[in-house]
């Protein structure tokens, strides 16, 4: 972001409540009863009036809130992510990958489990199995494709409208500088591989793809943020429990993909967000931020 000298410049970390009628927008699209003409004009208006609000509240460098990320119910845990999915080829949305292993299996035999096996979900099954909890995560909620053909990125149109909704709502609002979010490489692939021989190459594939996102989002002025939770959240997906220096190794070639995919974009203009996880349920097997620390800081 830009400097200042006269206060501490103030943003966040991206994802903001959608309204009602962007919600109803996208409900009605995704059932195949949706009209393209409604839905854009809902949602220009919707991230017009966001980053006016963020701006009437003193955030100094806002973001479009996220809104063409699609969600059509107002708690929705993988938006940030599932948004990619159409923007990526050679995915395939097959039942397996409901409960399929996501792969990336490092040199000393650690691999992610399902994410319906992660340690926290398992010792408060009750909690995530109970629609009525608040944090359910039930098999519908987890429908991750699978990697079964060659990954290329097709999201031309819709970073470049994204790009040009959050701009004019920038303008509109007189802001001189707002950011778009983006999923990392390694969130990105964290889904099984059935095409690549090796998951570092579907890895790798991941990670030229989403360069051209990045790439946009910069060459428009705008700053980008990398959405990365893997890193820390990726140990609570990890059976038996590994040592912080193993998993630090394994972690490792996350942050070496995300390094790859901005290699000569201005490092002004990208930052980075790591998080625990944002679903509100418990949370006691998170890996401690000494562990991951040095993780973090790697990226460039």
């Amino acid at each position: 972001m830009r400097n200042s000298t006269t206060h501490i410049l103030t943003s966040h970390a991206g994802s903001l409540p959608r309204p009602d009628d962007l919600l109803a927008a996208n409900r009605a699209y995704r059932d195949g009863k949706g009209d393209d003409r409604i839905l854009t004009e809902t949602l220009n208006a919707a991230t017009v009036e966001v980053v006016r609000r963020q701006k009437s509240i003193g955030i100094d460098v806002p973001g479009d809130g996220e809104y063409g990320k699609a969600m059509s119910h107002s708690v929705n845990y993988g938006a940030w992510w599932s948004y990619s999915f159409p923007r990526l080829s050679g995915l395939g949305l097959a039942d397996q990958g409901r409960s399929a292993a996501p792969g990336q299996i490092g040199a000393d035999g650690i691999a992610l489990a399902p994410m319906t096996n992660r340690r926290d979900r398992r010792k408060f099954i009750a909690a995530y199995d109970d629609p009525e909890s608040g944090v359910y995560m039930g098999p519908e909620r987890l429908a991750i494709p699978v990697c079964i053909g060659p990954v290329h990125y097709t999201g031309q149109a819709a970073i470049a409208s994204d790009i040009k909704n959050f701009k004019a709502a920038l303008a509109t609002a007189g802001v001189t500088e707002g950011f778009m979010t983006a999923v990392a490489p390694g969130s990105a692939a964290r889904m099984a591989n059935r095409y690549y021989p090796s998951d570092d190459e579907f890895l790798g594939a991941c990670a030229d793809a989403m360069r051209e996102e990045y790439k946009a989002i910069v060459e428009a002025g705008l700053i980008l943020q990398l959405d990365d939770p893997l890193v820390a959240e990726g140990w609570d997906q990890i059976e038996p429990e590994p040592s912080p220096a193993a998993y630090r190794k394994y972690a490792m070639r996350w942050v070496e993909a995300l390094n790859h995919a901005i290699r000569g974009l201005p490092p002004d203009r990208i930052r980075f967000h790591l998080c625990w996880g944002s679903w509100h349920g418990p949370h006691t097997t998170d890996i401690a931020m000494r562990d991951i620390v040095e993780v973090m800081l790697a990226v460039n």
